[in-house]
């Protein structure tokens, strides 16, 4: 399974702790859309849970999202929400991101 994060950057220190807590906690859910085209999942929040996971060995549970030009982020409750982003504008430029394989 392949996941497309929704934005390159990371802070270390929050990856670190995020790290500790996914130790404990177990694989993370991820909100994401299937691209079919691309053959991969965008994520559309957990950057940090996600390479979090792919460092601990796990696979992240996916919450399938029905690509929409009109659901933002925020709609959906996704940690990144405040940048006012659609599903479709995260989605449509997931083939430009960091994308990370999980193996099942």
């Amino acid at each position: 399974m392949n996941i497309a994060l929704m934005h390159a950057h990371y802070d270390a220190d929050h990856l670190a702790d995020v790290k500790s807590q996914m130790a404990t906690l177990g694989a993370p859910t991820i909100k994401a859309v299937w691209m079919e085209c691309h053959g991969h999942w965008a994520a559309l929040e957990g950057a940090h849970r996600i390479r979090a996971a792919a460092d601990l060995g796990l696979v992240p549970v996916i919450e399938e999202i029905e690509y929409s030009e009109d659901v933002t982020l925020e709609d959906l409750g996704c940690d990144d929400a405040s940048e006012g982003y659609t599903v479709a504008e995260i989605a449509d430029e997931s083939h430009r991101s960091t994308i990370i394989n999980f193996e099942e």
